[in-house]
């Protein structure tokens, strides 16, 4: 928990109220309130971590499309779905046995229903030839134009209509 911001109790309603382990809860918050503790004297932190609002404007933990890279696979971008973090699914993907180099995000793209999102442009892509295995993630195209296609296909998934939605990632390596 770095840079947490002190929210007030009316902002806190735009995110998603954190419980759990401390290990859990350290690791999702982005910010926190103090609220008058029962306690004379004593104030109760309450953490929260990001929300997004779907169409019926319910608070939601967001989701995200990503795409990955990996240096020895030089034109092959691996576009998949979360619902944890990215950073969180590139550590499970780098992690199996069968990856013998790392895959690193360069983008990723905050949305609701994030598997529909993923289906629909692996549909899109794969009609167009972009697909290496029907069985896997992988498409034969730039970043750039997977980065397109997300961006066009994802409007209708976006998680909140007054921000922008994709986020990129900083590699040197690229």
């Amino acid at each position: 928990m770095s840079d947490l911001i002190r929210f007030s109790v009316e902002e806190a309603k735009k995110y998603i109220r954190l419980s759990g382990s401390p290990e859990t809860v350290c690791s999702k918050a982005i910010g926190f309130t103090l609220t008058p503790s029962l306690q004379d004297g004593w104030e109760d932190v309450t953490y929260y971590g990001e929300g997004t609002f779907d169409p019926s404007f319910a608070i939601r933990s967001p989701e995200w499309v990503y795409v990955l890279v990996n240096q020895n696979m030089p034109g092959i971008c691996k576009i998949g779905m979360t619902t944890t973090s990215v950073a969180q699914r590139v550590e499970e993907i780098n992690s199996a046995t069968g990856v013998i180099t790392p895959w690193y995000p360069v983008y990723s793209y905050k949305c609701i229903n994030s598997y529909y999102l993923e289906q629909e442009v692996h549909t899109y892509l794969e009609k167009r030839g972009y697909r290496v295995n029907p069985k896997r993630e992988g498409f034969l195209i730039t970043s750039t134009e997977a980065i397109r296609v997300i961006e066009e296909l994802g409007e209708k998934y976006r998680a909140n209509l007054n921000e922008s939605s994709g986020s990129y990632y900083d590699n040197t390596i690229y």
